[in-house]
């Protein structure tokens, strides 16, 4: 652990500070917070980038899982009278209760940054963008298209329903305590409709699982966990055009809908 003023870095939840000015005012310009705007900032911390979004946003509301901090974010935005600060954690809260459109800003302890995205994403409704502070490899994962290696569900999730894009990357030396890797800002803009039309997402989404979870075999191999009818297996190339020989990776979104239709079916 590591020590910031009185406060010691948890490396159970995984903080990182960020306080460099140049990086904090780059996140803001990015999440395009205007005066207009409801902000949902995860993992205030220290407040450092509370204070920017309170001066630019109608109001903030902060959610922080260590009650350590809790006073001293109280003390650091005692004059944002915009801010609200609720202790809670952000894989558990109830994002479905927010009133109105929401700016998410938020900076991710890197090994939960997976999950808490997908229930962002889950209750996209009530987000206008989500601008988040990731791993860099977890950034590049979400945004890889298909054929490259670090194409995967998570990437598939994401873009199923959101666009993505890295904005910049934040070097380790801006963070107290320095972590091991660089990072990355990413935007997410969730689409009015999702990018292909599902009759079940929830098969889709085990579909998409099932062929990554062992992404060096081929979906043939990969998908036996399903457990579908082996004649309904033999039938997907003629059904779809889909060569169950190939890899997971290879695999559009487009293409992943057109082998869950028909396995569905």
């Amino acid at each position: 652990m590591s020590e910031f003023g009185h406060i010691r870095a948890k490396k159970s939840l995984g903080q990182n500070f960020l306080k460099d000015p140049y990086y904090l005012k780059k996140i803001t310009v990015a999440a395009g917070v205007s005066t207009e705007d409801m902000v949902l900032e995860i993992g205030p911390g220290l407040g450092h980038l509370t204070r920017i979004l309170a001066a630019k946003a109608r109001y903030v509301l902060a959610i922080e899982l260590d009650d350590r901090l809790i006073p001293l974010l109280q003390k650091n935005i005692s004059n944002a009278l915009n801010v609200e600060i609720v202790h809670a954690d952000a894989l558990t809260y109830s994002y479905s209760a927010l009133a109105g459109k929401w700016k998410v800003v938020a900076n991710l302890p890197y090994y939960i940054s997976s999950p808490i995205i997908q229930k962002l994403i889950t209750h996209r409704n009530k987000f206008i963008s989500l601008t988040l502070m990731l791993q860099k490899e977890v950034a590049d994962r979400i945004v890889s298209p298909p054929g490259s290696k670090e194409y995967g569900y998570l990437s598939i999730f994401v873009q199923l329903y959101a666009l993505p894009r890295i904005e910049f990357l934040v070097p380790a030396g801006a963070f107290v305590p320095k972590p091991d890797v660089d990072s990355a800002v990413i935007t997410l803009l969730p689409h009015e409709t999702i990018v292909e039309p599902l009759r079940d997402e929830a098969f889709f989404l085990r579909v998409v699982r099932a062929a990554f979870s062992q992404r060096r075999k081929t979906l043939r191999n990969a998908l036996r966990q399903l457990e579908v009818p082996k004649e309904k297996m033999e039938a997907v190339f003629d059904g779809t055009g889909i060569d169950l020989g190939r890899r997971a990776e290879t695999l559009s979104i487009e293409e992943f809908a057109r082998l869950a239709e028909f396995l569905h079916n």
